[in-house]
């Protein structure tokens, strides 16, 4: 059995993340992100920070899989920064990877509530994330009904590029989930046959 590097692991797990990434491109066009789920990009949320965006403990991002022992005070969380029982969207535009302490003690505060709780530097470094990832500030945020957690593979992700351009001609949603209703359902449009 072959070992790999932990970079050469890294990037064959980065390289499928994006495939999926420009199968959702195609489905919901520019508005993808909004419908990417944490689970369908956890490695690439997991590559994005090396360090705990609300402490600021480290850890070794060429670690892949560990054991228990090897975890130490660095337990990986998916935290959704809007928390979903407060109306926060499932998606990883609303999710970073942070240590188990911090993921604990935030729990369901709203993110500008758990803004207030960080040390200054922190404060200003998670903000910033939050910004960067959701294109606003994070007193935008309007509490509303829980959501869903969206953990089931999207069918679509089977299929090849080639097949979905010719399945999606058109992105199927003209906007993020809030402003227009959608179905993410498979719903293929029909081709003509001339």
């Amino acid at each position: 059995m072959k070992t790999i590097a932990p970079q050469e692991a890294r990037d064959i797990l980065l390289a499928e993340e994006c495939a999926k990434a420009r199968k959702l491109q195609i489905i919901f066009g520019r508005w993808w992100r909004y419908y990417a789920t944490p689970y369908e990009f956890r490695w690439t949320l997991y590559f994005e920070e090396t360090l705990c965006p609300y402490c600021g403990a480290a850890r070794d991002p060429n670690v892949i899989d560990r054991s228990d022992a090897d975890v130490g005070l660095w337990a990986d969380h998916l935290d959704h920064m809007d928390p979903l029982s407060r109306g926060g969207e499932d998606s990883i535009r609303n999710a970073v990877y942070v240590c188990a302490r911090c993921n604990l003690a935030k729990g369901k505060r709203l993110f500008v509530a758990w803004l207030e709780t960080l040390a200054p530097g922190l404060r200003e470094r998670a903000q910033n994330i939050y910004e960067a990832k959701h294109g606003q500030l994070p007193e935008a945020f309007q509490p509303g009904p829980r959501q869903a957690r969206l953990i089931q593979p999207r069918r679509e992700l089977q299929f090849e590029e080639s097949v979905l351009r010719r399945l999606f001609p058109a992105p199927i949603v003209t906007g993020p989930p809030r402003t227009m209703p959608v179905t993410t359902a498979f719903t293929p449009t029909r081709q003509s046959s001339r």
